[in-house]
């Protein structure tokens, strides 16, 4: 790394061989190296760019959120890592073994490095800021471990000789961890405010009020899409994942409305969405999670040129996922609401029927995309003639091509339309919602909302309106406020709407229509209020945060 060690010991320390500065800038880049390790895996293995770094995104997201749950977690291993600091210092410099843990510890250091070269490539991408101790933290341990390596910063060599540059790439590393440590630390200790608590009653609070059980039954896959499928999902069994409210042996209801949910793009993943889901059926309704395939390579897609307009997209793969989803669809049907329905149906809700005249549809990114052909193939089975609800959040690019466009002329009165975008949506962006909401012109426009969630970085944990919110990895403070409480009132609406109860029914639509009590997201410990919600009618002809989607 240098001339002589990079700081200054008890003793002046001799000048290193070219061997050893050679060796500590091979253990410097292996450790490097070795924080991208799983990435290059993944890539190595067939994974796309996105596919290979979500493991790691995950994982960062599952630490920062064990730091969150905890203020003496992250400030203890500060203290830790600084005693470590300290005492490993005089061990190091006496150790008999010195100069293989040097090597390890700058293998530890390019580790580090490492880390934190995913995190910042993460933050622009995706993040925008959500995390904040892991940064924290590993700037903490950089500094620690430069300081064990070399010891107080200076730029003055042992010998005397001047400004030495191992020195000044100490002490700009010394800098450069403060710079990561120093937004934590009102964190830390305890100085930053937090948000709000999750509602404890009402809209967005626990679930319920019935308890859910939940079942799978595989559907079977169209040929023409076994035909084009990858080997990315050959471990998932396509299935309607069905949950049901746990309606008591005397329940007075004799019916129960239905809700479709899809997923997003390469996440069929249920436990996902188990909160979403939990909100839904403990309402009261039965809930349809459709898994549809994303691997999917037909012939010519390696060479297909992409095309978006107006909220479209022409994607090859539209076609046949098209397929999937109304097999998933027509095993629901029969699943649920055939004579011969599954008897996992009997055995929860005994002889309630499932009652698809009023329905809840919606879908998270591509899934909400697709809602569109959930809808449409809803509707032409006499769904939803009734009473609808659809919910699309953070919506991606619907099919462009024209024998996958829908037909909306049955849709009925009473529909309300929630399509909400995300602020900091670096995944799909805000115009495809945009350009969803126009669909639905013909509705009235309270019925017809597009709803932007903002992003909060006032206080600690930052808040941060992200493509992922509405996942349970993602599941923070934001999405209680942001998302859970309107998917509650969406599904008090159309249950009400099921029993003809106008008076839950009509709270339920003041709920979501009155600007106030819709937008309102409740406030910092300090009692600065959080970023309401934006509601907008007819996004992408008047508002001017959508001028560039045209």
């Amino acid at each position: 790394m240098g001339e002589d060690e990079l700081g200054e010991g008890l003793a002046p320390q001799p000048k290193l061989p070219f061997r050893a500065r050679h060796a500590a800038s091979l253990s410097l880049t292996a450790g490097f190296l070795l924080a991208f390790s799983e990435i290059v895996f993944n890539l190595m293995t067939g994974d796309n760019v996105v596919d290979a770094v979500w493991p790691h995104a995950v994982r960062s997201l599952d630490w920062t959120m064990a730091l969150r749950a905890s203020a003496a977690l992250p400030f203890s291993i500060a203290i830790v890592l600084s005693a470590s600091s300290f005492f490993g210092r005089r061990a190091y410099l006496t150790s008999k073994h010195h100069e293989r843990i040097r090597l390890v510890l700058f293998a530890v250091l390019g580790f580090v490095l490492g880390f934190l070269t995913i995190h910042f490539i993460m933050d622009v991408a995706y993040l925008r800021g959500a995390f904040l101790l892991l940064p924290t933290l590993y700037g903490w341990t950089l500094a620690m471990v430069l300081l064990v390596l070399g010891g107080p910063p200076t730029l003055r060599s042992p010998s005397g000789e001047g400004v030495s540059w191992p020195k000044t790439a100490h002490l700009l590393g010394v800098f450069f961890a403060a710079w990561l440590v120093m937004p934590g630390i009102p964190a830390l200790v305890g100085m930053a405010p937090a948000p709000p608590d999750a509602p404890r009653i009402g809209y967005g609070s626990t679930p319920g009020p019935y308890d859910t059980v939940q079942f799978s039954s595989p559907y079977t896959m169209p040929a023409e899409v076994l035909a084009v499928q990858g080997d990315l999902e050959d471990d998932v069994t396509f299935s309607v994942h069905l949950t049901l409210p746990d309606l008591p042996e005397d329940t007075p209801l004799t019916t129960v409305p239905l809700a479709v949910l899809l997923h997003g793009f390469g996440y069929p993943d249920v436990n996902a969405y188990q909160t979403w889901i939990s909100h839904l059926a403990a309402k009261g309704m039965a809930v349809a999670f459709l898994q549809y395939p994303s691997d999917l390579r037909p012939e010519g897609h390696e060479t297909f040129d992409e095309v978006y307009e107006a909220g479209t997209s022409n994607f090859l793969q539209h076609t046949y996922r098209n397929l999937s989803i109304r097999a998933a669809m027509d095993h629901l049907d029969a699943l649920a609401m055939g004579e011969d329905r599954d008897p996992r149906i009997d055995k929860t809700i005994g002889g309630v029927i499932i009652d698809p005249s009023s329905l809840w549809v919606g879908g998270h990114s591509l899934g909400a995309a697709y809602t569109f052909l959930s809808l449409d193939d809803a509707f032409e089975r006499g769904w939803g003639d009734h009473a609808l609800v659809v919910a699309l959040e953070a919506p991606a690019s619907r099919p462009m091509q024209d024998a996958l466009q829908h037909d909306f002329a049955r849709i009925p009165a009473n529909t309300l339309v929630q399509i909400a975008v995300a602020e900091d949506d670096m995944s799909v962006g805000m115009c495809p919602g945009a350009f969803h909401q126009a669909q639905f012109g013909t509705l009235p426009e309270e019925r017809n909302q597009l709803i932007v969630v903002r992003s909060d970085k006032y206080g600690f944990p930052r808040l941060v309106a992200s493509h992922y919110m509405q996942t349970d990895p993602a599941h923070d403070r934001l999405s209680d406020w942001g998302f859970y409480r309107r998917i509650d009132a969406q599904a008090d609406y159309i249950v009400a709407q099921g029993r003809n109860d106008t008076f839950t029914a009509d709270f339920a639509y003041q709920y979501m229509t009155d600007e106030t009590m819709l937008t309102g997201m409740g406030q910092w410990e300090d009692g600065t209020p959080v970023l309401p919600l934006r509601l907008i009618h007819d996004a992408i002809n008047t508002d001017t945060a959508f001028k560039t989607c045209t």
